[in-house]
């Protein structure tokens, strides 16, 4: 039941029918998905260490505001990890890990031939996103750096799926997720670190058409 509840709850905010801000009323809530309130309380106590919600001591739960300080703060910490993890990729990684990068780079050209820029096909270019640079931190075993990468990712999610959705409508993240795997494959440390490096510094320049895109949203409710 809170999985359901959890899984329901994280696609309302990811497809942004629940916005940044928004209060969550769980006496709404629960009536809506048909459930008590102690499975909607945990699964937004998971929501909330996910980074998608904000929970306030007599206030009750929003969905996460859209900081964009914060979040470039995150990006810069991102940068460092995911150049971490590709140079580190570029050593260790298998031939199974390389074969699993070439195929989630086919995933994503496959879908951006059929893409109809729909919010569902710009939530499965963010999951293939999101899953490349986890093969590539799992192909390093540090499993110090798995764990704070993801953490890192967490906070990162809803910048990311807005990124996504409102401003990389034509998926142009593509050509640089291929070109981090082209180096890792070819085991090219220093052009593994300019590829992952500069896939960061296009999501920062992308936060600040994200804040305009918001403030005109907001303007305009």
């Amino acid at each position: 039941m809170r999985e359901s509840t959890y899984s329901q709850l994280k696609d309302l905010i990811l497809t942004g029918q629940l916005r940044p801000s928004e209060r969550l009323s769980e006496v709404t809530l629960a009536k809506r998905f048909g459930v008590s309130r102690t499975p909607l309380r945990e699964a937004l106590m998971k929501l909330e260490e996910e980074g998608l919600i904000v929970g306030q001591r007599n206030f009750g739960y929003t969905v996460t505001d859209l900081d964009v300080t914060k979040f470039c703060n995150l990006l810069v910490v991102r940068e460092a990890l995911d150049v971490c993890a590709a140079q580190l990729a570029c050593e260790v990684a298998s031939e199974e890990d390389l074969d699993r990068l070439r195929d989630v780079i086919a995933q994503m050209v496959e879908l951006k031939d059929t893409t109809n820029k729909t919010p569902s096909d710009a939530a499965r270019n963010l999951d293939l996103g999101l899953y490349i640079h986890r093969v590539i931190v799992e192909s390093t075993r540090n499993e110090a750096l798995v764990r704070v990468t993801d953490q890192v990712y967490q906070q990162l999610r809803l910048a990311l799926w807005l990124e996504v959705l409102w401003v990389d409508l034509e998926h142009t993240d593509l050509d640089e997720h291929r070109a981090i795997a082209d180096a890792i494959c070819a085991r090219d440390r220093e052009a593994a670190a300019l590829a992952a490096r500069a896939h960061v510094q296009s999501s920062l320049k992308n936060m600040s058409k994200l804040q305009r895109i918001w403030a005109h949203r907001r303007a305009a409710d």
